[in-house]
């Protein structure tokens, strides 16, 4: 090698970053090599080679968590994870299997589900099922924004109108028949006493006080009789139960209970029947309440109390009637404690015509003709005229399915062999003035005493429409007798055969009422007041409503 190779010697094959190199000797002849360095290049390197041991650091560092992982999860499970030799492995594997494939079923269906509540139609109208007007939308307001009435209305609408509602409801009422499930006990045994109460019996003593029945004529002068009286009631001075015709049971196995409704009879005969059981406690609460509304009401306004039989009383089979509680026991317990009221007697006036179709028995309600019979004894006690049925004009709906049926999980017998149901139109119908108020007596709205139903599950609100208005029926009769009821909807039938009685009428429901009712009263002038309830309001804590409403 010549001395200018030595010094001018460059790299081709030094890794990239060496450009060149020399070589030196010094006098001993020891030659050392000078590299030429490209010191960025060497940087870029060097950051590579550290990002490199970095990422598989990394890597280990991984794996070896993964491995921690696995080793504890197997700990874990070791005695419940099927062993290679296990005979059940397949089994366990296959029960996995069909744990993931229902979890993920149940997914599915509870978006589905979802999606449809949302996008299906939602259900609107009257309830089969519950006989009642579903929840409408409620309007928006800033008022009831803060309120909270308009979110609770929201959600009120939304749990109320859930899409397919009533076909779901009769779906799961057949789908627990066919397996068998009998929530009130033994098919065909009778249980309980479903007033939540002891059965009760009155026998304390009944009095036949005389109350002065203000009719607006002028006060009797010395040659003039007496003003005319009248007592509680024809039944009054005893506690003997009217003979009563009960629907004949000839099935020993008859008077079973589907929902807590009994079914008797069978066929055309067939009946639903809600099981009565009052607290003689309420009764009480009740009498107390409306006698207040005659001491607030002053001397001059008669006040009256009509404690209405539901078709239980009547119609229950004996040898089940110990297990309840009693209807005639119960109104002798209310006749007992009211004051200055006049007791109407509903029970003694349908006793005499439980062999005519005097209730529904499909339905809750009784049927127009048995509240023709109970407003015919009202008219006596209050000294007003009355019309013979012969002057009214018939009406009859036929296949009519009425409440019970729902109440019942949809008993078949009761939908083959529905009601017919008859009403009856006064001859001065045409000529009544009849206007329609909100719950708080406002916004009044001309209309009509009767409406055509839109299902034939409630026919009943032929008679006034809806609960929750307040009626005002100007007939015209002349008297000047204005009379208020106080009701819950076995009311409502009665309001028919009243206006050739009374002047004014005014219909109130107990549930749905603002005013205060004794201001009402004083506004309206009335002349008198009628509190017209089932047995169920009388004798349970729906007496309140009463009492409710007199200090609101």
């Amino acid at each position: 090698m010549n001395n200018k190779d030595k010094m001018n010697g460059n790299n081709k094959n030094t890794g990239g970053f060496v450009t060149g190199y020399n070589v030196t000797s010094d006098k001993s002849g020891k030659e050392t090599i000078n590299l030429s360095i490209d010191s960025e290049k060497l940087r870029r390197i060097r950051e590579q080679q550290q990002k490199e041991r970095r990422k598989q650091s990394r890597k280990k560092a991984v794996k070896k968590i993964g491995n921690n992982i696995q080793t504890r999860i197997r700990d874990s499970v070791k005695d419940d994870a099927p062993r290679p030799k296990d005979p059940d492995r397949d089994i366990k594997a296959c029960a996995l299997e069909f744990h993931f494939i229902n979890a993920v079923a149940m997914i599915l269906i509870f978006a589905v589900a979802s999606i449809i509540l949302l996008v299906a139609k939602r259900e609107s109208g009257i309830s089969e099922h519950d006989n009642r007007e579903l929840a409408t939308f409620p309007s928006f307001s800033v008022s009831a924004w803060f309120k909270g009435t308009f979110t609770s209305g929201v959600t009120d609408y939304y749990t109320d109108t859930i899409p397919y509602r009533e076909n779901l409801l009769t779906f799961n009422s057949r789908l627990t028949k066919l397996f068998g499930i009998n929530r009130d006990g033994e098919e065909g045994r009778v249980i309980g006493n479903k007033g939540d109460v002891e059965k009760e019996e009155f026998t304390g003593t009944l009095t036949t006080p005389e109350i002065v029945i203000h009719t607006g004529t002028p006060a009797p002068v010395s040659d003039q009789p007496d003003p005319i009286t009248t007592t509680p009631s024809d039944n009054s001075s005893t506690t003997t139960t009217p003979t009563v015709t009960t629907l004949p049971v000839d099935d020993p196995n008859d008077g079973k209970l589907e929902n807590g409704i009994m079914i008797v009879g069978s066929g055309k005969n067939v009946r639903a029947l809600e099981c009565y059981g009052g607290s003689f406690e309420n009764g009480k609460k009740y009498a107390k309440f409306v006698n207040q509304y005659k001491q607030d009401l002053g001397e001059y306004v008669n006040v009256y109390s009509m404690s209405i039989p539901t078709a239980f009383a009547f119609y229950c089979p004996d040898k089940f009637k110990d297990e309840y509680g009693s209807t005639i026991d119960n109104i002798n317990n209310i006749r007992s404690y009211l004051s200055g009221v006049v007791d109407i007697d509903a029970y003694g006036a349908l006793s005499e015509h439980t062999s005519e179709y005097i209730y529904s028995r499909t339905d809750h309600h009784w049927q127009p003709l048995g509240a023709y019979y109970a407003a015919q004894k009202f008219a006596q006690a209050a000294q007003v005229p009355f019309d013979d049925l012969s002057t009214y004009e018939k009406v009859v709906e036929e296949d009519f399915v009425g409440t019970l049926y729902a109440y019942s999980n949809y008993e078949e017998e009761l939908a083959n062999n529905p009601d017919s149901f008859t009403y009856y139109k006064p001859d001065n119908t045409d000529s009544l003035k009849v206007t329609y108020y909100d719950t708080d007596f406002k916004n009044g709205q001309k209309s009509q005493l009767f409406f055509k139903a839109a299902q034939k599950i409630n026919l009943y609100s032929t008679f006034l429409g809806s609960d929750t208005k307040i009626a005002e029926i100007r007939t015209g009769c002349g008297n000047g007798r204005t009379l208020v009821i106080f009701k819950d909807s076995f009311g409502n039938a009665l309001v028919p055969f009243l206006t050739n009685s009374f002047d004014t009428i005014y219909v109130v429901d107990l549930r749905y009422f603002t005013p205060n009712a004794i201001s009402f009263c004083k506004q309206v002038g009335a002349t008198d007041v009628l509190f017209a309830t089932c047995m169920f309001t009388c004798t349970s804590k729906k007496v309140n409503y009463i009492e409710n409403i007199r200090v609101q």
